[in-house]
C-alpha cells in the first residue's frame, strides 16, 4: 500500500474524489465513490476478457480520510463493493494485493499515476500543502517529503 499525508485538513475530499472518477472514466475505467465530507473511497478498475473468465474482482482503492493534523491518502487493492452494499462498513484495503490490482487494470504505472492525479487535485485547492510520509507508529511525527 501506498500512502502519503498532506498537512492540511483544508481539503474538499468528496470534490477530489470526484475529480479522481470523471478522471478514470474519461480513461476507460469503471469508477466509483462513495463516504462523506471526512472519509471518501474511490474505486477503479478496468474489465478485461481475463478477469471475466477468472472471476478476479479487484479493484485500485484510494482512500482519503481527514486525520489529527491532516489527510491521509492510501492507495493499495480491495474487493469491488457494489454500490447497493455500502453502508456504515467501513472497508479495509488489502495492501498485499496491489500486484494483482495493478496487472488486473493492465497499467504498469496506476498506481503512482493515481498518486499523481491525487496530488493534482490537491494543489488546485491548497498550493501551498506539505506532503509528508505517513507516521509510521501511533505518535510518530510524520516525514516530510
Amino acid at each position: 500500500m501506498e500512502a502519503l499525508f498532506y498537512q492540511t485538513q483544508d481539503l474538499d475530499l468528496p470534490a477530489i474524489a470526484q475529480a479522481l472518477v470523471l478522471e478514470y472514466q474519461a480513461k476507460g475505467y469503471e469508477a466509483q465513490q462513495f463516504g462523506d465530507m471526512n472519509n471518501v473511497t474511490v474505486q477503479l478498475k478496468q474489465e478485461s476478457t481475463l478477469r471475466t473468465i477468472t472471476g478476479f474482482n479487484k479493484a485500485l482503492a484510494i482512500s482519503l480520510q481527514r486525520v489529527q493534523g491532516g489527510t491521509l491518502v492510501r492507495v493499495g487493492a480491495q474487493d469491488w463493493v457494489d454500490q447497493i452494499a455500502v453502508g456504515a462498513v467501513g472497508l479495509v484495503i488489502h495492501p498485499l494485493l496491489i500486484t494483482a490490482a495493478i496487472g488486473a487494470i493492465q497499467q504498469n504505472n496506476a498506481l503512482h499515476e493515481v498518486l499523481r492525479s491525487i496530488d493534482y487535485q490537491v494543489r488546485r485547492e491548497q498550493p501551498q500543502a506539505q506532503v509528508s510520509m505517513p507516521p509510521t507508529s501511533p505518535g510518530m511525527p510524520p516525514t516530510n517529503l
